[in-house]
C-alpha cells in the first residue's frame, strides 16, 4: 500500500512546503503575543531592579531616624602612646577628665610545686613511653663528631649503649633515678654535644646543654640534665600519669566554692582540667610541661581570695595547690586629682568612674586626659550613603526611561512609556530640594549644608564641603531636627512616606509588576489555545492533501489501465 503522507507522491506537488507557508502566516498573531510577552518580561525585570534600588534608598533614609547619629561621642586622648584608652556612649557629657592609674588589676592565682611528675621512667623504658616535656624523635645526633642513630622503639639503655659504641667507650651515659636526670661523661676530657646536622632531638629532650671543648687531651668532663626530666602525662588516667601519691579513686575538690568531681582511675588530668576550666569556678587551670608545674588563675581580675578545698585523695596537695593563694590586686585610680578609688577590673565602668557614659580601659600606669566631644562621623557616613543611593535610583530611572533619536530612528528604553516611573525622577528631586517647614535659623534644606544637584541632572552632590563640615561640627542639634524632627514634616519622615508608596507590598511597583505578570499569564493561555487551533488546522490541511494524492493516484491508475486497452 502506498504512503500518501509523502507530499507529491502521486501529484508531484510539494504541498508540505505550501502548508508550512500557510501556517507561518497563521502564526503571525502568536509571534506578536510572544514579542509582547518578552517585552513585558524585560519591563518586569527593570521594575524589580528599580524596586530593589528604591528599597535600598528607603533604608538609607530610615537610618536618619536613629537619634544616636546626632548624639554620638568621640574620645580624645592627651597621650596616644599611653595604654589608657576610653570609649563614650551617647549619654556621656562633653568635657575633659583626668584619669590617673596608679595600680593595675591582677588576677588571683595558685602556683603549684615544681617537678610534680615523678621520674620519666628508667633505663629500660622505651623512648616513646618516657614521660618527657618533649617527645624524642627518630634520627641521628652527634657526640664528639660521631653519629648516634635513634629509633623510637629503642629503650633509653639502647641509646646509652649506642653512645658508648660510637665514641669507642670514651663517652658513657647514665640515668640517676634520685634526681631524674641523665649524665654524659667523657674520659678523655672532650665532650662536644650535637651538631647542625642533627635531626633527632634526643639531647634537647633530655635537657643536655652544649658543652664547649675545653680540654681534648686528658682528664674527664661531664654534663648533666639541667633539670628533672619526668613530667605528668596529661592523657593517661590520673593514677598512672606520673603524679606521686598515689592518687586513686573517685573524689571531689572545690575551687571558689564550686564542687568538681573526678575519677583518678578512669579520667585523665586533661579531662579534669577541661572540667575545671568549664565550671562555674571561673578559673583557668594550666600545666607547664617545661617546669612540670600546675597553675590555677582566676579569669577575673581583682582581690578575690580563690579558696580551695582538697579532695580526699589529696590531689591538690600533691600538686602543691593548697597553700595560700597569691591574691590579685584591684585597679587603683583617681579622677581629676580626687581620692583614690578602686575597680576589680582594668576596664573601669562608668559607675566606678562616676561619669555617665564613659568607660576607661587601662593596661599600664600613668595619667591620661580624656576629652569627650560630639562625633558626627557616623552621620557624615550616612549622608554620603544616602547621596550614593539617591543617585543610583536617578541614574537607573534615566537609563530605563530615555528616548533617543539616531539617524531618524527613535529608540525608546524599556520603561520610556511608564508615567509613574518617569515622574519618580522629578518627585524625588522636589522632595530632596524642598525646605523643612517650621525650622528656625538658616539651615532648613539640603543646600544650606552644601548639598545640591549636579548641574543639568537630578543627582545630588556635595558642592560645598566646608559648609557640610561646619554643619556637622556646629549644627548637630539642627541637623537632628532637619533629618528626623518630631513629626511627619522632617526630611526623613516625608521621604520615607513617599518611598513607602512605591515599595509597599501593595504599592506602585508591586501593582505594576502584578499587572505585567498577570498579562504574561494571560498571553500564555492565548498562545496555548492558538497552538491547539494551529495543530488542528495543519492536520485538516494535511488530510485534504492526502485525499487529493489518493484521488490523483486513482486517476493515474485508471488512465494507465485505459491506455492499455486495445480497440478491435
Amino acid at each position: 500500500m502506498e504512503n500518501f503522507n509523502v507530499a507529491g507522491l502521486a501529484s508531484g506537488f510539494d504541498w508540505n512546503a505550501m502548508i508550512d507557508q500557510l501556517m507561518a502566516i497563521e502564526r503571525v498573531p502568536q509571534q506578536r503575543l510572544k514579542s509582547e510577552q518578552s517585552e513585558n518580561s524585560d519591563k518586569l525585570n527593570a521594575l524589580n531592579t528599580l524596586s530593589t534600588k528604591l528599597g535600598a534608598l528607603k533604608a538609607k533614609v530610615s537610618s536618619f531616624g536613629d537619634s544616636s547619629l546626632y548624639n554620638s561621642k568621640a574620645t580624645g586622648l592627651s597621650d596616644e602612646t599611653l595604654n589608657i584608652i576610653a570609649s563614650a556612649s551617647t549619654s556621656a557629657s562633653e568635657g575633659k577628665y583626668e584619669i590617673a592609674v596608679t595600680q593595675l588589676a591582677t588576677a588571683s592565682k595558685r602556683t603549684g610545686s615544681l617537678d610534680v611528675g615523678g621520674n620519666m621512667g628508667d633505663e629500660n623504658t622505651v623512648l616513646t613511653n618516657l614521660r618527657l616535656a618533649t617527645d624524642i624523635t627518630a634520627g641521628t645526633f652527634q657526640i664528639n663528631g660521631q653519629d648516634i642513630t635513634v629509633s623510637t622503639s629503642d629503650t633509653l639503655q639502647d641509646v646509652f649503649d649506642a653512645i658508648s659504641t660510637a665514641t669507642s667507650g670514651v663517652v658513657s651515659a647514665s640515668y640517676d633515678s634520685g634526681t631524674d636526670t641523665v649524665s654524659l661523661t667523657s674520659s678523655s676530657g672532650q665532650l662536644e654535644l650535637g651538631s647542625t646536622s642533627d635531626d633527632s632531638n634526643f639531647l634537647t629532650a633530655l635537657k643536655l646543654d652544649q658543652l664547649e671543648v675545653v680540654d681534648a687531651g686528658s682528664g674527664t668532663s661531664s654534663v648533666t640534665s639541667t633539670g628533672a626530666l619526668g613530667v605528668v602525662d596529661l592523657d593517661l588516667d590520673i593514677a598512672s600519669s606520673g603524679i606521686a601519691g598515689p592518687i586513686t579513686g573517685s573524689d571531689t575538690l572545690y575551687i571558689n566554692g564550686v564542687a568538681i568531681d573526678f575519677d583518678a582511675d578512669t579520667e585523665s588530668m586533661r579531662t579534669l582540667m577541661d572540667r575545671v576550666n568549664a565550671s562555674a569556678a571561673n578559673v583557668s587551670m594550666t600545666y607547664d610541661a617545661n617546669r612540670d608545674q600546675f597553675r590555677i588563675v582566676n579569669k577575673e581580675t581583682g582581690g578575690y581570695s580563690m579558696p580551695v578545698i582538697d579532695s580526699g585523695n589529696g590531689l591538690l596537695s600533691t600538686l602543691g595547690l593548697t597553700g595560700s593563694a597569691s591574691v590579685g590586686d584591684d585597679l587603683l585610680f583617681s579622677v581629676d586629682g580626687g581620692s583614690v578609688q578602686s575597680s576589680r577590673s582594668n576596664v573601669i565602668s562608668s559607675s566606678d568612674l562616676g561619669i555617665e557614659g564613659l568607660s576607661v580601659t587601662a593596661s599600664e600606669l600613668g595619667t591620661q586626659t580624656i576629652t569627650i566631644t560630639r562625633d558626627s562621623t557616623a552621620l557624615d557616613t550616612k549622608i554620603s550613603e544616602f547621596i550614593a543611593s539617591f543617585n543610583d535610583v536617578q541614574d537607573f530611572i534615566q537609563e530605563k526611561t530615555k528616548i533617543e533619536v539616531n539617524d531618524d530612528e527613535v529608540e525608546a528604553a524599556i520603561l520610556a512609556g511608564n508615567r509613574e516611573v518617569s515622574s519618580l525622577d522629578s518627585s524625588l528631586r522636589s522632595l530632596a530640594f524642598a525646605a523643612i517647614d517650621g525650622m528656625s535659623g538658616g539651615l532648613f534644606r539640603l543646600e544650606h549644608m552644601g548639598i545640591d544637584f549636579e548641574s543639568g541632572t537630578s543627582k545630588l552632590e556635595v558642592k560645598d564641603a566646608d559648609a557640610l563640615a561646619t554643619a556637622l561640627s556646629d549644627e548637630l542639634d539642627t541637623l537632628q531636627e532637619l533629618f528626623m524632627g518630631n513629626d511627619t514634616t522632617s526630611f526623613h519622615a516625608r521621604m520615607e512616606d513617599f518611598l513607602e508608596n512605591y515599595t509597599a507590598s501593595d504599592g506602585v511597583m508591586d501593582t505594576q509588576k502584578d499587572t505585567l505578570t498577570n498579562r504574561n499569564s494571560a498571553i500564555d493561555e492565548q498562545i496555548e489555545e492558538m497552538e491547539r487551533r494551529l495543530t488542528f488546522k495543519r492536520e485538516a490541511l494535511e488530510a485534504s492533501f492526502i485525499a487529493m494524492e489518493e484521488a490523483q493516484n486513482n486517476f493515474n491508475n485508471q488512465a494507465t489501465a485505459l491506455a492499455g486497452i486495445q480497440l478491435l
